[in-house]
C-alpha cells in the first residue's frame, strides 16, 4: 500500500514498510550517496521531515488535493489502523497544521471536509468505531513534537472550552513519554 505524492512531475513514494525517496530530497533527509534513500518508519519522525522538505524547499501548495493520489487499497479502508496514521501524520497534522481543532470539533470539520470529498478514505475513517478519541490521542502526541502546542491551540481550547492549556500540557507531556 502506498501513499503517492506527486510534486511538479516528481513522485514520491511512502509504503508501510517505509519511505523510499528520490535524489532531490535524500541530502536533506541524511542520505547517502545512493540514488534513494529509503526511511526506516513511517510515523511522527518521518513524515515531518517529508512534509517540511515538500513545504519549504518545492515551494508546493499541499493543500492542494490534485497533488495527492492515494493508493486504491488504502482509499478502500482494508487497513484501517495504517491509513488513520497516514492520515494523522500527513495530512492533517503538519498540512493542515491541526488550525487548533481538537475534540469534539474535530468530527464537524472531518464531516464537512468529506462529505463531497474524492476520497472514500476519509469517509471510511469517520465511520470506524472509536476513531474520534484514538484521533485526538494522537493529534496530542503528535502536536507536541512540534513544539508549538501553546501558540496554536490556545484560543481554540478557550473557545471550546475543552480544557484549560496546562491540563492539556500535561497530558500530552504524558502521552508523549508513554
Amino acid at each position: 500500500m502506498n501513499l503517492r505524492i506527486i510534486v511538479e512531475e516528481e513522485e514520491f513514494v511512502i509504503s508501510r514498510s517505509g519511505a523510499t525517496l528520490s535524489p532531490t530530497i535524500k541530502t536533506m533527509l541524511g542520505g547517502g550517496a545512493a540514488d534513494v534513500i529509503t526511511l526506516p518508519n513511517i510515523g511522527s519522525s518521518t513524515f515531518p521531515m517529508i512534509m517540511s522538505y515538500l513545504e519549504t524547499h518545492a515551494a508546493v501548495d499541499l493543500s492542494d488535493e490534485e497533488k495527492w493520489n492515494f493508493d486504491n487499497q488504502l482509499a478502500s479502508g482494508k487497513d484501517i489502523d495504517f491509513l488513520k496514521k497516514l492520515m494523522i501524520d500527513a495530512y492533517y497534522l503538519k498540512i493542515e497544521g491541526l488550525k487548533g481543532v481538537l475534540a469534539p470539533k474535530l468530527a464537524d470539520m472531518l464531516k464537512i471536509r468529506t462529505e463531497n470529498s474524492n476520497y472514500p478514505l476519509l469517509r471510511n475513517l469517520i465511520q470506524t468505531p472509536g476513531w474520534k478519541e484514538w484521533t485526538v490521542q494522537n493529534l496530542i502526541k503528535l502536536d507536541w513534537a512540534f513544539l508549538d502546542l501553546q501558540q496554536r491551540c490556545h484560543e481554540h481550547l478557550k473557545e471550546l472550552d475543552l480544557l484549560d492549556l496546562k491540563d492539556l500540557e500535561e497530558q500530552a507531556k504524558k502521552i508523549w513519554n508513554q
